[in-house]
């Protein structure tokens, strides 16, 4: 208990953000020294384990160091042998036993309650009604008023220990905890629990110690635990201007931000939509080392949408807190931490909880560092009713949120993110979403969950999010007032200013035949399909006609799905930023073949490009890899052709499965707007465009013919919205009000795996 403590007294400041250490320090502030009892309360997490239930899977030692006065008590209680663990989980006992001695010193039924679930949920699970009853029940494994008294006795030893005044003449009445102060709470208890039970750090010090001196050894061995960590939180430099920190001038958009980011002085949301290319993750960067220094945060956590993009984003992201001489390392959160696992959850009534455990750490340890980039599958976790699921929200609080391609996700996902969003605003945590092209719908949907969070009321009742006419264009929000920043005018760079791509239509399989002709003079050709069958019969074809050619005119040919092992994908994606990234100096002639994996966030820049028809949001993802580094011959665009489509009177035919990646009506509408145009620009047509496509069902006349299908399209895709939006309300948060009962955060948990619906082939 002291070891825990000791470990939570260091990493108060490091993993709680300001809200919640701002309403611990408001509620815990009549008792003192705050932030003193902070620790002492992680450290009493295992008060139940001074119980006959718990002490009797020893009687032996138990009676020896307890003496007779427990004897009959533990005997009472000692387990068959044989015949496994029956007693009472030590956490409930704990909670048990903190609600009724904090209810005898004068605290409020909600403070003692609050408190009591805290303490008794270290092992991932708050306690409900069902659960406190058992342990009240639990006569004999409690051990009735002899051992309350003694555990109320070690409470106030602990108490003296930490240097504390005699908690029963506190003024416990005035206590108060609300839900910010609770949720970073519990997770500060779970961490430190975790690194303070490793026997490999804190070794068994004997049951003779002088415990008064052992406060001090605890505190050494923390700060070792701790330095090894490596948990050091972020210190940007004074000077956060865009220049100092890239030592290169702000493009339009990244000067808006920049002149923004200079009065924030409270948490916020902040929506940034601008082309491909325009430097929006550059932005998020600098917008986030200001809010840093301004109110005092520990860090960022970057949300990609696939490993791929997360890959590239901690590349650049290390680069840039090199730049700032910062030694410093970004995470990327599926690395290992074997070695802090070791005998967690070893006393634990269910048997799986060394395995959950150490699983949980495997994957997320590193979602706690200051900086971390992964997919933004590892913040989503933070929205479902799952075990531990106060630590990710904890892990999140310090930090600015940055999600990047925010248009990318279905609306299981997406109904996620809203409720994530809704916590980060009750957590007082800023997010930053990027996009290049984001529906106006989905952006009020997106700003109003996190401003009815920041304010506690519903999204109903958040004031209406104004929208500016121009692209690119800045949304912010502190959730009572919305503004769409003008000063300066965000407006694109000359390099994205009028990008054309000539479109031509190659029918339902002609991408083979059109990518080695666009490289028979040297050049790169990418082809984009939805499915990675289709990728692999093009790469088939391709393979036989290359075949044939003379040696020194074969392109080399590159595939790319997510279906490729992790180090083969890992070194193509590598191969791909040398060859056709921004600093490639011989770009090879080539053809890349791949999925949805090529669309979004990788920087790569090909001469010519052949997609399947997709929805149009992300045919202008694709389209920004055209020539992305270069300018743009306005008498000669590269060219755009699209695959995987031929017009039928009752409307264009698809390839077999392509609507299990993407909705048919969403695909019908789409080829409504381009099946006559002959070129595609950007970004003066990009808002107009997605807003037809994901807009009013009117927005776009169904052509002649084509009336059955798109009704038909219309139905299931309200439909599918409609079963996606359930399922993932079947498994996320309640909204944060301030009645909660924590129990609500972890009953009927699911697997916080399950962040996706499903993964379609192209993903």
């Amino acid at each position: 208990m002291l070891d825990t403590a000791a470990v939570a007294e260091l990493l108060y400041g490091v993993l709680l953000g300001p809200r919640c250490r701002e309403e611990l320090e408001a509620g815990l502030g009549p008792l003192g020294d705050a932030t003193a009892w902070v620790a002492v309360l992680c450290g009493l997490h295992d008060l139940g384990k001074f119980s006959p239930g718990f002490q009797s899977l020893r009687t032996d030692l138990a009676v020896d160091l307890l003496g007779d006065m427990a004897a009959a008590d533990l005997q009472r209680v000692t387990p068959v042998k044989g015949a496994g663990r029956t007693d009472t989980p030590h956490g409930s006992l704990t909670g048990m036993h903190l609600e009724e001695m904090l209810r005898s010193w004068g605290a409020t039924e909600s403070a003692s309650r609050r408190l009591a679930s805290v303490l008794a949920g270290h092992h991932g699970y708050f306690q409900n009604g069902e659960t406190k009853r058992k342990a009240r029940n639990a006569i004999n494994d409690h051990g009735r008023e002899k051992w309350a008294t003694w555990r109320t006795g070690m409470v106030r030893e602990f108490a003296r220990l930490w240097r504390l005044p005699d908690p029963t003449s506190l003024p416990w009445d005035q206590v108060r905890i609300e839900l910010a102060a609770a949720v970073g709470l519990a997770g500060l208890i779970s961490v430190s629990d975790w690194i303070a039970s490793s026997t490999e750090k804190f070794g068994y010090a004997g049951a003779d110690v002088d415990l008064i001196d052992y406060v001090e050894t605890a505190r050494k061995l923390a700060r070792k635990a701790a330095e090894e960590l490596d948990w050091v939180p972020w210190h940007p430099p004074t000077d956060t201007s865009f220049v100092s920190l890239f030592r290169v001038e702000p493009r339009p958009v990244q000067q808006a931000v920049e002149m923004l980011a200079k009065e924030q002085d409270r948490p916020s949301i902040l929506v940034i939509e601008a082309p491909t290319g325009e430097g929006k993750t550059n932005a998020a960067l600098q917008w986030s080392a200001t809010l840093v220094r301004h109110l005092d945060l520990a860090g960022l956590y970057i949300g990609m949408p696939t490993k791929a993009t997360s890959n590239q984003a901690r590349k650049e992201v290390q680069k840039f807190l090199k730049g700032q001489a910062v030694d410093l390392r970004a995470r990327l959160l599926h690395s290992s931490a074997a070695e802090h696992l070791a005998d967690i959850g070893r006393d634990e009534s269910d048997n799986d909880g060394v395995e959950v455990a150490s699983d949980w750490l495997t994957r997320r340890w590193d979602l706690l560092a200051s900086v971390g980039v992964g997919t933004v599958d590892q913040a989503l976790k933070g929205a479902l009713r799952s075990r531990w699921v106060f630590v990710t929200l904890t892990a999140l609080s310090g930090k600015v949120l940055v999600i990047d391609e925010v248009h990318a996700y279905d609306t299981y996902m997406s109904t996620l993110l809203d409720r994530l969003l809704w916590w980060m605003g009750r957590l007082g945590v800023s997010v930053v979403l990027l996009s290049a092209t984001l529906p106006s719908g989905r952006r009020e949907e997106l700003v109003r969950a996190w401003s009815a969070g920041a304010t506690g009321c519903t999204s109903d009742e958040v004031p209406p999010v104004p929208t500016a006419m121009e692209y690119p264009r800045l949304t912010w929000s502190d959730g009572r007032e919305h503004r769409v920043p003008v000063v300066p005018a965000p407006r694109v760079s000359p390099l994205n200013t009028k990008r054309k791509a000539r479109m031509e239509k190659l029918g339902m399989d002609g991408a083979a035949e059109w990518a080695l002709e666009q490289v028979k003079n040297g050049g790169c050709a990418v082809v984009i399909h939805n499915l990675v069958r289709r990728v692999n019969d093009t790469h088939d074809q391709l393979r036989k006609m290359i075949k044939k050619l003379p040696r020194g005119e074969r392109p080399k040919l590159i595939v790319l799905t997510a279906q490729l092992p992790g180090k083969v994908r890992r070194k193509r994606e590598e191969n791909l930023r040398e060859f056709f990234g921004p600093s490639s100096a011989h770009r090879p002639r080539a053809i890349v073949i791949g999925t949805q994996v090529l669309e979004q966030s990788l920087d790569l820049d090909f001469d010519a490009m052949a997609s399947d028809l997709a929805p149009m949001d992300s045919l202008i993802q694709r389209m920004g890899r055209l020539w992305r580094h270069r300018f743009i011959d306005d008498d000669n665009p590269p060219v755009l052709a699209i695959t995987g489509v031929e017009d039928e009177v009752n409307g264009p035919r698809l390839p077999r499965y392509a609507i299990s990646v993407y909705q048919e009506i969403l695909l019908l509408r789409t080829w409504a707007l381009l099946r006559n145009q002959h070129e595609l620009t950007s970004p003066e047509s990009v808002p107009e465009l997605v807003d037809c496509v994901y807009g009013a069902d009117e927005a776009i006349s169904c052509p002649a013919g084509w009336e059955r299908r798109w009704e038909t399209g219309i139905r299931k895709r309200n439909a599918a919205l409609k079963n996606d939006n359930h399922a993932a309300r079947k498994l996320y948060l309640p909204q944060a009000s301030p009645h909660l009962r924590l129990s609500e955060l972890t009953v009927r948990p699911t697997s916080s795996s399950q962040t996706r619906k499903s993964r379609g082939q192209g993903r």
